[in-house]
């Protein structure tokens, strides 16, 4: 689909999807912007950036921005994030055992 074509992607409500919108997956309440959208055999599909994640538009309500609370962090930053802890763990883990002594 072109960026220009209108979406033929119906919510749950029967309100028009397009990329973008701030919808929200009914069954657990997530919340975030439209990034893509697709249709196969199965239905129509949206990605939803908060998660990353494609989900049939059967179970999407349009919804606003103020129900976005906080941003999860895509997988890309959440894996930085993680090997910079990580790491710190590691060299806490090296100052302990360098400052441990033996108990008598």
């Amino acid at each position: 689909m072109e960026d220009n074509e209108k979406s033929d992607a119906l919510d749950a409500n029967g309100q028009s999807i397009e990329k973008g919108s701030v919808v929200k997956y009914i069954n657990t309440g997530t919340v975030g912007y439209v990034e893509d959208i697709r249709s196969d055999e199965d239905g129509t599909w949206i990605l939803i950036d908060t998660t990353d994640l494609y989900y049939l538009t059967d179970y999407i309500e349009l919804s606003s921005e103020e129900f976005i609370k906080k941003r999860v962090p895509k997988k890309e930053e959440y894996e930085k994030e993680y090997k910079y802890a990580e790491e710190d763990m590691e060299s806490f883990g090296s100052e302990l055992s360098s400052q441990a002594t033996g108990g008598g």
